[in-house]
């Protein structure tokens, strides 16, 4: 195991199982989902990720090419797409859990890395590529994303 710090996060990581289990993906859901949306993503992926994040990732031992979900949320009024995106290591993590209760039910709230980037961490394994689920963090992102494939193919909500 693997400790690390990043932000207010300590990071505890499995790191040859999280590089193995990501080794063993062919690609990520959005090449597997292909629609508009998944594409526009796909060609902005090399450029959305903060260095400090892929450089995490790669200490994590996740393959940022490789999110479990990706989706649209929304078209901002700034023309900018709000993602959520999706990944997991094995391990654990200390520090704030990014599923909150509010109102009596659970939201997600993030910490900026950047204007167009937010992070979180919590236990779970939604469409997680690993097939021992014990011991899973998520990570959670949100990113503000530009249209850059044809605008004929843009969501307008």
């Amino acid at each position: 195991m693997i400790i690390l710090t990043f932000k207010d996060w300590v990071l505890t990581v499995d790191h040859e199982s999280t590089k193995s289990t990501y080794a063993a993906v062919e690609n990520g859901s959005a090449e597997d989902c292909n629609c508009n949306d998944c594409l526009n993503y796909i060609q902005n992926r090399g450029n959305i990720f903060p260095e400090q994040v892929k450089h995490l990732f790669n200490q994590l031992g996740v393959d940022y090419h490789k999110e479990s979900e990706v989706w649209r949320m929304c078209k901002e009024n700034d023309g900018t797409h709000r993602y959520s995106v999706i990944f997991h290591f094995k391990g654990s993590f200390e520090g704030t859990d990014c599923l909150v209760s509010l109102n009596g039910s659970q939201a997600i709230k993030l910490n900026p890395i950047t204007d167009s980037f937010k992070i979180g961490f919590t236990e779970g394994d939604d469409l997680t590529y690993f097939k021992d689920k014990n011991d899973l963090i998520q990570i959670e992102i949100e990113i503000m994303v530009p249209w850059v494939i044809d605008r004929m193919l843009e969501s307008e909500w």
